[in-house]
């Protein structure tokens, strides 16, 4: 088949380039050795590379599992991925990392387990980049801030590749965009993106969120500079099994309880006739409020519903970042959510043993239909099935268990929790009990409140007879 004189200038000018490629050594985290061909503007691996190379080690071996790579680079992670036993599909918009990697491949003998490609994510249709789902995908993308006028640039190949990009969101959001597009993972799958600590990307977890992805810290590293660099793990939560709706009930913690279930479990009911808030108080609900429940892993009930706090005020943060206005939400220990001085949301967190089975709901009561115009989410056009999403999400990145990404620890969550109450509550903060006045001195690993009052430190489970002094 005969080449276009064009076609020849191109390649001829890509064997230019590979002859003057260099060879770089490259030490995996798991001992292997590997001789990577890294020609001119391809950057050679570094920290990023081995911290996104760890997050894949925690997976386990590959097994024949199916791993995109957005931006193979030098082909240091997707070359070592193919030698794990992964199925390795990569692209670049470089086409002298495509070129290089491609070649290595066939010399280490992995070109059967390793298809390279050129292209990504806003370069084509995903058809042309991606070839189909996948159980990891993973990228390192740019995240440095965007050259001021007049700042030295990249290479003209990194820059051509780098004009589409939205410096605003951050090439994160552009690739979990992509995958919901182009339907590129799998229901169980995984997605691992490096986020620095500069401009581009600080919102993405919130991005994530209101998406509906699960997202939670894999791995992370902190420079001399002060630089904070990490991998971010994304996926569908609860392997995105579908949300149940119900009519009328009594309860939806109730009948969680009652059935049971897979843990992520989540029913939604249009009314319920029996709803509960903290203490057997009842919870008055209208219809188009949110009402839900979620089956959980067994852990301590004030844990959880600072769990279902802290996942609630995500899914407001979520919001917040597409707001010109400030919605002004602010958590209450231990389980409210207000916006303003008005209460939004309440959480119930219960166990119940059933045979051999102990079994964990949280409970989540929004109110969505408040019209007084002091009541700011009555401005927000999300309706409470869009908000749903993201609180499952939120919830699923606090509580989920997921290979590969470390599970959240109760300390974590309650450290998290304290930041949250920082607007209603503090350290030093003066409340009342019984005609005893005492300082606020911190959270048990429980999530009770501790307070200190003259004749010492009391741990106070519950609201009753508690005044917060202002």
């Amino acid at each position: 088949m005969r080449t276009s004189f064009a076609e020849d200038n191109v390649n001829r000018e890509l064997e230019v380039f590979l002859e003057e490629a260099e060879e770089v050594g490259w030490s995996a985290p798991d001992g292997a050795m590997l001789d990577l061909l890294v020609p001119p503007t391809v950057y050679p691996p570094g920290e990023d590379t081995g911290i996104l190379c760890n997050s894949v080690l925690a997976l386990g071996p590959g097994n024949g599992r199916s791993l995109l790579e957005i931006g193979c680079g030098s082909g240091a992670v997707s070359l070592w991925a193919a030698m794990r036993g992964f199925r390795v599909f990569t692209c670049d918009i470089n086409p002298l990392a495509v070129a290089a990697v491609r070649g290595r491949a066939e010399e280490m003998g992995l070109s059967s387990r390793l298809t390279v490609v050129e292209g990504g994510p806003g370069e084509g249709e995903s058809e042309q980049w991606a070839q189909g789902k996948h159980d990891v995908i993973i990228w390192n993308p740019p995240y440095l801030d965007p050259p001021s006028e007049g700042d030295p640039v990249l290479g003209p190949l990194e820059e051509a590749g780098m004009v589409d990009l939205d410096w605003e969101q951050g090439s994160g959001v552009v690739l979990l965009d992509a995958i919901e597009e182009g339907d590129l993972l799998n229901d169980d799958g995984i997605v691992l993106v490096i986020r620095s600590s500069t401009t581009i990307g600080r919102y993405l977890g919130e991005e994530a969120i209101g998406r509906g992805w699960a997202q939670r810290s894999a791995i992370a590293i902190t420079f001399d500079d002060g630089e904070h660099l990490e991998v971010l793990a994304f996926w569908r939560p609860w392997n995105a099994r579908p949300i149940e709706e119900v009519g009328i009930i009594p309860s939806t913690n109730s009948l969680m309880l009652e059935q049971g279930g897979e843990i992520g479990r989540c029913i939604r009911a249009l009314n319920q006739t029996k709803g509960r808030g903290q203490r057997d108080s009842k919870w008055v609900s209208k219809e188009g409020d949110l009402l839900c429940s979620w089956l959980v892993p067994v852990n301590d009930a004030g844990v959880l519903q600072l769990s279902a706090g802290i996942a609630l005020m995500q899914s407001l943060d979520s919001i917040e970042i597409h707001q010109d206005e400030k919605i002004n939400h602010w958590m209450k220990w231990p389980n409210d959510v207000w916006i303003g001085k008005r209460k939004f949301a309440g959480c119930l967190a219960e166990g119940k043993s059933k045979g051999q089975e102990n079994r964990f709901v949280i409970g989540i009561g929004a109110n969505f239909l408040d019209k007084k115009e002091d009541f700011p989410l009555a401005t927000i056009k999300h309706q409470s099935k869009d908000f749903q999403k993201r609180l499952d999400a939120a919830l699923a990145g606090l509580l989920e268990s997921k290979q590969g990404v470390p599970k959240m620890e109760n300390q974590e969550i309650i450290n998290l929790a304290w930041g949250m109450m920082s607007a209603g509550l503090y350290n030093g903060q003066e409340i009342q009990l019984s005609k005893q006045t005492g300082s606020v001195v911190g959270l048990t690993n429980e999530g009770h409140l501790l307070v200190e009052f003259e004749d010492g430190v009391k741990e106070i489970s519950a609201t009753d007879g508690i005044q917060f002094l202002i």
